[in-house]
């Protein structure tokens, strides 16, 4: 019985994600694990350099469908281990202008990539008075403790993904600021 009302929440909680309305209907978007085609082509669409979305994959490590906890009660959701945090409490909104669902970005391994270029892309874009990296950096954590380990670990993935794309796909944006 208990088999039986597992599959029933596993068919009910599969079709939720394939028919929400918030996640695009674009195979793209589909339920699956981010590849490195898809996260140089959501790098491409966010017009950020794809180094750098390879590098924050890297450092991350997340994968599709992954729910991570966080001591301070947030979760990491997918791939780029996106957390929601990043969700207005108050409209339930993806950076207070999204209205997608927590699922759909653990589930939708392309659509996770894309939101992380998003993110990133804002994030690069702020007036802070940063320097590049910190900003960049500033995708997992603002707190400079935090931002300067996450830089650390960073830059050496972003010259390596930089050296494999320059040697891969020379048509490929990539940035070593």
């Amino acid at each position: 019985m208990k088999f039986k009302s597992f599959i029933f929440s596993l068919i009910i909680f599969s079709s939720f994600v394939q028919a929400s309305p918030s996640a695009p209907s674009d195979s793209f978007y589909a339920i699956r694990p981010a590849d490195i085609d898809c996260v140089i082509l959501a790098a491409k669409k966010q017009n950020i350099p794809a180094n750098i979305l390879l590098a924050i994959s890297s450092v991350e490590m997340g994968k599709n469908g992954q729910f991570v906890s966080n001591s301070n009660g947030s979760i990491d959701l997918g791939h780029f281990q996106i957390n929601t945090i990043n969700w207005d409490r108050k409209s339930g909104l993806f950076a207070g202008v999204l209205d997608i669902s927590p699922e759909d970005v653990a589930m939708r391994g392309c659509y996770n990539a894309e939101l992380a270029a998003w993110l990133i892309k804002k994030r690069i874009n702020e007036n802070t008075g940063q320097d590049f990296w910190t900003r960049v950096a500033n995708y997992h954590s603002k707190t400079e403790k935090f931002n300067v380990i996450y830089k650390n670990k960073l830059i050496p993935f972003v010259i390596s993904w930089g050296q494999w794309l320059s040697r891969n796909n020379k048509d490929i944006a990539v940035s070593y600021k």
